[in-house]
């Protein structure tokens, strides 16, 4: 079934690294400096920073924002979908690819702002509430929120004529969500994943991790799942370099798309899985 949803992905949030020098003063920083909001196929924007993404996938019924970014890219996100000619206030849902800071550091202000709902992954639900970083990272925390309701693997989050589906893909969080949806462009219709859930981080400790002793056959059952999946296309979540080059071909919605390549996504599995392995390895 996942197969059959994903004749194109966007990924978002594949790798994960963290920047080698600055550490999170570069994700609050640098990182979260904004650009220029675009379409990126069908009903699905970017409204995220210049290395952070936040997507908005728009629908008659309203919008569903897919990740709020850290605490300084409120104000980024909020501008980014002005200029794209949407309300703020009418973002109903709020979703989150996984409970780290620089990915739901601004659902508090954000649901403040909007009135929307907050949906999580049952197994991420508690740190998001409680702002706390409960994966095996143990980052820095953020403004705690309400979650109005807590998901389920395989279950579907519908607003009007937009549906996406939670898969959940543990290993980089304990509720990692790969998020499922369709596009449609012109005649065309699009399969459409949102993927940040690859691995744990550098400085996580894998084997013999006392918190979390599943950790290493929850991320090799991730990568299994996610090799089921076939795409054209991927964007990752900290999407800089991936982009570089193409930002003007996307604001120009060229086609055939700039990112459609089948064969990158095998690609970046094969790495994903390669840095797991010397991970483990150290």
């Amino acid at each position: 079934m996942i197969r059959a949803l994903c004749l194109l992905v966007l990924l978002v949030g594949c790798r994960e690294s963290r920047p080698a020098a600055g550490g999170n003063d570069v994700l609050h920083g640098e990182w979260s400096a904004p650009i220029e909001p675009f379409r990126i196929v069908g009903n699905i924007y970017y409204v995220g920073a210049k290395n952070i993404a936040s997507y908005l996938i728009t629908g008659s019924a309203g919008h569903i924002l897919l990740d709020t970014g850290t605490r300084e890219m409120v104000p980024v996100i909020t501008n980014s979908i002005a200029k794209l000619g949407f309300k703020l206030t009418d973002v109903k849902v709020i979703l989150s690819n996984h409970a780290h800071f620089d990915h739901v550091g601004g659902h508090a202000a954000m649901k403040r702002a909007t009135g929307a709902r907050v949906l999580v992954m049952a197994e991420d639900a508690p740190a998001v509430a409680a702002g706390v970083d409960m994966s095996p990272l143990g980052d820095e925390g953020w403004d705690p929120v309400r979650v109005d309701a807590e998901l389920h693997d395989g279950e579907t989050v519908t607003l009007g004529d937009t549906s996406l589906v939670a898969i959940l893909a543990p290993g980089h969080t304990p509720g990692c969500t790969v998020w499922t949806t369709t596009a449609r462009e012109d005649a065309k219709s699009y399969s459409i994943v949102f993927y940040g859930c690859s691995r744990p981080n550098d400085s996580v400790q894998l084997a013999g991790n006392k918190r979390f002793p599943d950790l290493i056959a929850q991320t090799r059952g991730t990568f299994r799942r996610m090799r089921t999946l076939a795409p054209d296309i991927f964007v990752t979540m900290h999407p800089e370099d991936l982009f570089a080059g193409k930002l003007d071909q996307l604001r120009a919605n060229a086609r055939p798309h700039p990112l459609d390549d089948p064969a990158a996504w095998p690609k970046l599995l094969d790495e994903v899985e390669r840095d797991f392995a010397n991970h483990l390895k150290r």
